[in-house]
């Protein structure tokens, strides 16, 4: 058990699939995206699972009257400090890590609908500016993430700690293929939007009531000459002069937030 945490630990995922996750703040996200916290035994059945936990004997103090309320179906595995040292990646070990089933969404379900706020990662590289942006679009109302076959993945260590838990309340779609994915979106009704500078209409002037797709691309080069090409419509940020861009997690984040402010503030699907 302990030589399978570590190799899920360092890739994000285990061979089934599941997210190896480490840390008390994730854990204690986990536990209360999955209703464990406020139920007396087991999560609901849309959320995600918990299928394994490891943890060292002051971190299970700690967490006694949550890992108690736990399924017997739960591996629950007590190992030393130098143990578990041995078997995480990061610098500062703090004691606790889990593997949990993420659920499974119905892309058409997820990406359309009247209130669809898709938000697609093209190409980008740095895993703390994605997680940065799927934090955002849980705050902000987004309905779905979905990242292209050349973007990291979601489900990197370092995008799940960036995410403070919206990877386990948010549906993810990884990998996709850019042509099926806009595709699928044209075909739900979702208009796909793309951040360009040189657009003469502002972000705040676009209709960002109706379903909508914004494409985010690369930190350093923007979005890749074929994706603008297929968006429906292009809109700016309006930013200083001087400045060539922003950054990406940023510029998402000013989007949904306009998106979020043009509907409201009223959030369809509680998360």
């Amino acid at each position: 058990m302990l030589k399978v945490f570590r190799r899920s630990l360092s890739t994000g995922v285990t061979r089934e699939g599941w997210l190896a996750i480490e840390g008390p703040i994730l854990f204690e996200e986990a536990l209360d995206a999955g209703g464990y916290l406020n139920r007396e035994r087991g999560g609901t059945k849309s959320g995600p699972i918990l299928r394994s936990v490891l943890t060292t004997e002051s971190q299970a103090q700690r967490f006694g009257d949550r890992l108690e309320r736990l399924p017997d179906e739960v591996e629950i595995n007590l190992v030393t400090d130098t143990l578990f040292e041995r078997v995480t990646h990061t610098q500062t070990p703090q004691g606790i890590a889990a593997f949990v089933e993420l659920p499974v969404y119905e892309p058409d379900a997820a990406m359309g609908g009247r209130g669809a706020l898709v938000v697609i990662a093209c190409g980008l590289q740095d895993p703390g500016n994605l997680g940065a942006i799927m934090r955002s679009a849980q705050a902000l109302g987004g309905t779905a993430v979905a990242t292209l076959k050349n973007t990291v993945s979601p489900f990197n260590p370092k995008t799940v700690r960036s995410s403070a838990g919206a990877v386990f309340r948010l549906p993810v779609f990884a990998a996709q293929d850019s042509h099926m994915l806009l595709a699928r979106l044209h075909r739900l009704g979702v208009t796909v939007l793309a951040t360009d500078r040189h657009s003469v209409v502002r972000v705040s002037d676009a209709d960002l009531r109706r379903p909508i797709g914004v494409l985010i691309g690369q930190e350093a080069a923007g979005l890749e000459a074929g994706l603008m090409q297929q968006a429906d419509e292009r809109v700016a940020i309006p930013i200083r002069t001087g400045m060539d861009s922003m950054n990406a997690a940023a510029a998402a984040s000013v989007i949904l937030y306009e998106a979020a402010r043009q509907r409201g503030f009223h959030f369809d699907e509680p998360l």
